[in-house]
């Protein structure tokens, strides 16, 4: 297969895989208080700690006025909470709740299970190829938007 061929066949692969992406999201891991913005700031909070907005905003990709907005429905829902920032206290950190932390375990615990019998015909090694290829893809497109952003 010719290069452009491949190449070819790696965008339109990739654009189908985010409309089935978030069609399997809406139609099987349906949860009341989740979304995909819920899920993906929820697992920043959890990974990275207590963040101030424009931080949060930042390792999202997000402008700050949709963070601002995101992570205030997450506060009023209880799954975060706001703290003064120990080196300065004009700052306010975003700190994932015991609520939050509980409601995304079981939203993740979700998501792996749908994962697993989707992936059931799969071997181990399939498996653990794709995963690696995808954390790989990813952080190729990360170590990108950083260059382009620096130039």
């Amino acid at each position: 297969m010719m290069m452009e061929n491949l190449f070819s066949t790696i965008e339109r692969e990739i654009a189908i895989f985010g409309r089935r992406a978030e069609a399997i999201r809406i139609a099987y891991l349906s949860h009341s208080d989740f979304d995909r913005s819920t899920y993906l700031l929820l697992r920043q909070l959890e990974h990275e700690g207590p963040l101030a907005i424009k931080a949060l905003a930042d390792a999202l990709l997000l402008d700050i006025s949709t963070a601002s907005r995101q992570t205030a429905a997450l506060e009023t829902k209880g799954f975060v909470e706001k703290l003064s920032d120990p080196n300065d206290a004009r700052v306010k950190l975003l700190q994932i709740t015991e609520l939050g932390r509980q409601e995304l375990l079981a939203f993740a615990k979700a998501r792996e299970a749908f994962y697993a019998g989707l992936l059931e015909d799969w071997n181990e090694e399939e498996c653990r190829q794709f995963g690696e290829s995808l954390a790989r893809f990813n952080r190729t497109m990360e170590e990108r938007r950083r260059v382009n952003k620096s130039e």
